[in-house]
């Protein structure tokens, strides 16, 4: 978890509410400009990310965002479905402090992500959520042959997750070249969607487990 949600209930609450206040300017200001322009609907590309900044906090506080380690959280968590996403640009500018980018920010990224997984079977074994659970993700942080290896299945992802990627293109971009370690541009085409059921993930426990050890002697 980032820094931020180790401060005072009263400041998460109150830096919460401000930057969701803030938000709501944003997106009136995209509203007045689509009506003065048609030119003013490509503000989209800005207004999204940046509103979706403003609001990660509250969608915490509010529990919409169900946070599974520091980048990796579920939304709108249910027995039938764990729907899985990266952290938010919130959460990245937070998790990125002191590290390096390049190859040592991805094996963290992917540390992340086990951890949460590994969250998850612990869940499972507890009882608290059913095997008969649906996991799944869409990212371009993974390659096919690293979800595999997890115990996902790999397949295409649908247009309106390609969609609500291609108007974030720009938070995509500079997450996306961090990690990397140079200006890299995401290829949407390339966007994964990974998924399993909650009995198939605690079959494969045990090789998220190695593969989480194996990293953390490379860090």
């Amino acid at each position: 978890m980032n820094d931020f949600y180790k401060q005072s209930a009263f400041v998460q609450w109150t830096v919460s509410i401000l930057m969701f206040i803030a938000s709501g300017f944003v997106m009136y200001s995209w509203i007045l400009l689509m009506e003065k322009s048609i030119v003013g609907i490509l503000y989209i590309f800005i207004a999204t990310p940046v509103t979706q900044f403003l609001i990660s906090p509250i969608m915490k506080m509010t529990k919409v965002y169900s946070y599974l380690s520091p980048m990796l959280l579920v939304y709108a968590a249910s027995d039938k479905k764990y729907d899985l996403h990266n952290g938010t640009t919130f959460d990245y500018i937070y998790a990125y402090k002191r590290k390096r980018a390049g190859i040592r920010w991805q094996n963290q990224l992917l540390m992340w992500y086990i951890e949460g997984l590994l969250v998850i079977a612990d869940r499972l074994k507890e009882g608290s959520i059913p095997k008969t659970i649906e996991i799944r993700g869409s990212s371009y942080f993974f390659s096919e042959r690293t979800a595999q290896r997890m115990g996902f299945r790999v397949g295409k992802t649908g247009a309106p997750e390609k969609i609500n990627l291609a108007i974030n293109y720009l938070d995509l971009l500079w997450m996306y070249s961090l990690a990397k370690g140079k200006l890299t541009f995401p290829n949407l085409s390339a966007i994964k969607t990974a998924s399993t059921s909650g009995g198939e993930l605690l079959e494969n426990e045990e090789k998220l487990r190695s593969l989480l050890g194996f990293l953390e002697k490379r860090k």
